[in-house]
């Protein structure tokens, strides 16, 4: 080959190469945005990939039809990748514009509030099926116009050319995934596409000038006495086309959700199985390269691989079965870290190939195969078009098939082995056929004979083991359940795998492709309780405390039902809408029976299988409380209900005074993914307070318009509601105050210096990151921390006072902080008893008991000056302790009443300007606190417990009053006199924070 046409194939090469990366970057991005329109419920991922793969396959049929009339394929590929480019570098804005409209007009008007909308089909379609055609044109016109160059060796081009596109596009969805969409977004890597289409489109035509015009290479003779030229020779080839693109495509989904129960149901981990895929089909090609053309017996060859393929599909089910173990394997070995992160990823695509490699190998030699038997044929040309064509009806097929039918009816176990079956029969009807011209070998026959056995025993000695299906093994290393899980419900939904397990005799918990989602004592047991459970009752209670008077209510994401059943406790609430996406998730969350009746029995109840955001686009109905409880963010598709265009349309669905509450994961989490969801939460909604769970995460109570208010005591005149909470020890506002965290200002100048844009659906930051977060075992609880330090900085920061209605109850095992404040009030009383026995609490395994005894004997015993300097320590731990967890009225009179003392009236100033400090600590005197700490920071000898109570207490002081200049003097003179672990204490970052850009 002269140079010159060296440098024009190489250039073909890296155009096609190109065109398949960017070609996968469209089916990706694509997607994501049509499923912000259409929801990611099982029917709308459905149309989704129909409108894209029927858009490609309409493409590949014109080319097959216009093939012979075009005299310049590669000219015209040139110009269809230049009007791929103008596409994506123009989607975005076109999308937006026109999903606003959808949602204000369309979709309201032309749609039913529950089930499907064609209209929404028909939009969808139109903002994609343009180029969709145009994209499934590009293969047979780079093929023709290759071929045409050549002249000879066509199955080596073809084979060639598939093996380019699709190694293209292994390229593309990793880039995509891992570093074009972090580092630009959605619109960026559209932009980014849409660009190089362009350059494509520039090479190519410059390319294809240097390659003179030519026609159609001649067809093949095909004739009614040649066998393999016969009509029925061709549609036969054209139907193996399409059924192989079907079983193609039913392995495809089935293998990703056997794989997200191993490598968890990730956006990161649907990427590699998806490249893991697409980059055996590359392989494949490029083996059958260079042997295509030299097969005697291409029909035969093609039913070989047929009947390989099929066992090797069949093969994955027991090697399946042992990825657990490797999962597991890897896990154990590997560092929760960044780099561990690296290498749990590229296991992941180890065993994602281990499983698909062999069949997708196989699988990537039949286009090639078939398209090289129909170029012999009458079509000639014309077949490259139709080839392509039949393989994405098929795998449109494949989509409908494995979705809607073959997984709710027969699961995936069986549902592998029914695409098996296909590839199979496909490969004895390909020898039959062949068997009019040529005798069967004995190769032949034993092929078929080892593949029919082949899947006969895999059938009969493989089983999924569903404590093995339900062990979560991505997640903590465990490859199996142990026995004591017994299975009460299983079944692969449309969109997830369900799984109801019962531990022991009454914990029942029920999992998402091995993720649990809740977790109760079923049925009730007095004192007994899950943490999930104070999650689901306290979103609910916190949702009536707010609005009391709620009458409609729509809660996303059913999970075991509790926060719906109370919700339903409420007899002023008139209708609560329940939206689950999957059709399981409510059929296993009966197993959570008696505790959750109401969700399914009580006639206001309305359960609603759909995508949230979709269905609040054509219910057209206003909320007073809408209940965000989704699963965990990291899992893919689920952070699109922590972005700010979904609080913005939330907030379109409530009334003025309406609130979002809205669960937040808090561990496998970090802060920096907190501040991007908190971020957009206060763009849209005007105020919001978070409140802490005995699971640790976050509730978000926010008000649309306003400010939000203080909670009802309301909610515990509702018997059923008052039981719930009971049984979580809660039985006034003053447990439930115990659970706040703090209000939204605070809690936005702790996250704000993180340098982090707001989670967005066009800049899905929690989608990307959430994932990594979950594998190093990150949380973003240091939030919590922000009410744990010596003074009631969040409280005085808030400008509302700690709220006690009545005692804080004292329940075990419950809520950290209430057990505290219990504690706190016990503590407070038994120092200023009368007699050293009066009130004394048991001080169990209380850190603080020891102190407090001490403290007692220097107010009571009158200890001498220098016991009282050097336990002096001893007193400053106990208010740092005490003053936070009471009221300022019950704080005062502890600090009023310990000064009144004889034994205080004794001490040195500097003590009592001390005890003057602690009583304007409880007191929340801002102006006294600085006043009195500032000359007590200047004495000599102070230990470093003093030093950092009398810093925090100048620095809350001076802040609450708005002295920011004081403040950050006051930061500058002492930072160096203590050390870095404290000042990195979250307390120490808010007051830092908010001296240095002030609310």
């Amino acid at each position: 080959m002269n140079p010159r046409r060296q440098g024009t194939a190489a250039a073909l090469a890296a155009a096609f190469i190109v065109s398949g990366a960017c070609g996968l970057v469209y089916e990706s991005v694509w997607a994501h945005y049509l499923k912000l329109f259409l929801g990611h419920a099982a029917y709308a991922q459905t149309v989704v990939l129909v409108v894209f793969i029927g858009g490609m396959a309409a493409g590949a049929a014109l080319c097959g039809r216009l093939a012979e009339r075009i005299v310049h394929p590669l000219r015209a590929y040139a110009m269809v990748e230049f009007a791929i480019g103008l596409g994506g570098v123009a989607f975005h804005g076109v999308f937006v514009r026109v999903v606003d409209w959808a949602y204000a007009t369309l979709l309201p008007a032309a749609c039913g509030p529950e089930g499907s909308c064609v209209a929404s089909w028909v939009l969808a379609a139109a903002l994609v099926l343009p180029q969709s055609v145009l994209l499934g044109t590009t293969f047979p016109l780079m093929v023709s116009g290759v071929t045409r160059a050549k002249g000879t060796d066509a199955g080596r081009q073809v084979s060639l050319l598939y093996f380019l596109n699709s190694i293209g596009a292994v390229a593309g969805v990793l880039a995509a995934t891992f570093v074009i969409i972090p580092a630009v977004g959605l619109p960026g890597t559209l932009l980014t596409a849409g660009i190089a289409n362009v350059a494509i489109a520039i090479v190519v035509w410059e390319a294809g000038g240097r390659i003179p015009r030519s026609t159609a290479a001649t067809r093949g003779p095909g004739s009614a006495t040649d066998p393999f030229g016969a009509p029925s020779a061709i549609r036969l080839l054209l139907a193996v086309s399409a059924l192989t693109g079907l079983s193609s495509f039913l392995y495809e989904i089935f293998w990703i959700r056997m794989l997200s129960l191993v490598l968890g149901a990730s956006t990161h981990a649907f990427e590699l199985m998806l490249a893991s895929f697409i980059l055996g089909l590359a392989l494949g090609g490029w083996w059958i390269r260079s042997r295509i053309d030299a097969i005697a017996d291409a029909w035969r060859f093609l039913g070989r691989v047929q009947l390989l393929m099929g066992l090797a599909a069949a093969a994955t089910l027991p090697l399946y079965n042992v990825s657990f173990d490797a999962m597991a394997a890897v896990l154990r070995s590997l560092a929760r870290s960044d780099a561990g992160y690296v290498l749990y990823n590229a296991f992941s695509a180890g065993i994602a190939m281990a499983v698909m490699l062999p069949a997708t190998f196989l699988a990537g030699m039949t286009l090639p195969l078939i398209t090289l038997l129909l170029l012999r044929t009458r079509l000639g040309e014309r077949s490259i078009g139709f080839v392509y064509a039949a393989n994405t009806v098929g795998a449109i097929a494949g989509v409908l098939l494995a979705v809607h039918v073959l997984m709710p009816l027969i699961g995936l176990r069986a549902g592998m082995l029914a695409a098996a079956g296909v590839d199979i029969l496909l490969g004895i009807v390909l020898f039959l056929h062949g068997s009019t011209r040529r005798a069967w070998s004995r190769v032949d026959r034993a092929a078929i004979v080892a593949s029919l056995a082949g899947v006969v025993a895999v059938a009969a000695t493989t089983t999924f083991d569903p404590l093995r299906l339900a062990s979560g093994v991505f997640r903590d290393g465990r490859a199996r359940l142990s026995d004591e899980y017994k299975l009460l419900f299983h079944q692969d939904g449309k969109t997830a795998t369900v799984d109801v397990l019962q531990v022991g005799d009454s914990m029942v918990l029920i999992r998402t492709n091995g993720k649990t989602d809740a977790a109760a004592i079923v049925p009730a047991r007095a004192g007994k309780t899950t943490a999930d459970e104070e999650t689901m009752t306290l979103a609910g209670a916190l949702s009536l405390a707010y609005r009391p008077d709620a009458a409609d209510v729509a809660v996303i994401g059913f999970g075991s039902g509790m926060s719906t059943a109370t919700l339903l406790e409420s007899p002023r609430v008139q209708r609560v809408e329940t939206i689950e996406i999957e059709p399981a998730m409510i059929e296993g969350a009966k197993a959570f029976r008696p505790l959750v009746d109401a969700a399914f029995t009580d006639p206001r109840s309305r359960l609603i299988v759909d995508d949230a955001k979709a269905h609040f686009a054509r219910a057209g109905r206003k909320y007073d409380v809408i209940l965000s409880e989704p699963s965990n963010p990291w899992v893919s598709g689920v952070s699109s209900l922590f972005t700010a265009e979904f609080y913005a349309r939330v907030r379109g669905q409530l009334r003025d005074d309406g609130l979002l509450v809205q669960w937040v994961q808090v561990y496998e989490f970090n802060t920096r993914l907190l501040s991007s969801i908190l971020q957009p939460l206060g763009d849209v909604f005007s105020d919001y307070v978070a409140y802490r769970t005995r699971a640790d995460d976050l509730i978000i109570v926010a008000v649309a318009k306003g400010r939000l208010g203080e909670p009802s005591a309301r909610i515990f005149a509702d018997r059923g509601l008052a039981a719930r909470l009971e049984a979580l020890g809660i039985g006034s506002l003053a447990d439930i105050e115990t659970r706040r965290v703090s209000g939204r200002y605070p809690l936005e100048r702790y996250l704000v210096d993180l340098p982090v844009p707001p989670n967005s659906d066009y800049f899905p930051i929690v989608d990307l990151e959430a994932p990594r977060a979950r594998f190093i075992g990150a949380s973003a609880g240091e939030v919590f921390a922000l009410v744990d330090g010596p003074m009631p900085l969040v409280e005085m920061l808030d400008r509302r006072p700690l709220r006690f209605d009545a005692p804080v109850r004292e329940f075990r095992g419950g809520n950290v902080r209430q057990e505290r404040a219990a504690a706190a009030r016990k503590w407070a009383s038994y120092l200023t008893a009368a007699e050293a026995g009066d009130g004394k609490p048991s001080s169990g395994e209380d850190p603080l008991a020891e102190s407090v005894a001490v403290v007692r004997t220097l107010f009571v015993d009158c200890a001498s000056g220098e016991s009282v300097q050097r336990l002096w320590d001893r007193v400053v731990l106990v208010a740092g302790e005490l003053n936070p967890l009471l009221p300022r009225n019950e704080a005062g009179v502890l600090w009023e009443r310990l000064a009144a003392s004889p034994c205080a009236a004794r001490w040195p100033a500097d003590k009592q300007a001390w005890m003057a400090l602690f009583a304007a600590v409880g007191a929340r005197d801002a102006t006294r606190m600085s006043a009195l700490a500032e000359p007590l920071l200047d004495e000599a000898g102070l230990s470093l417990v003093q030093r950092n109570y009398l810093f925090n207490a100048a620095m809350t002081g001076y802040l609450v009053d708005r002295r920011h200049a004081d403040a950050r003097a006051t930061w500058a003179r002492m930072e160096k006199s203590l050390p870095a672990i404290l000042l990195q204490q979250p307390w120490m970052r808010l007051q830092w924070t908010w001296a240095q850009a002030p609310f």
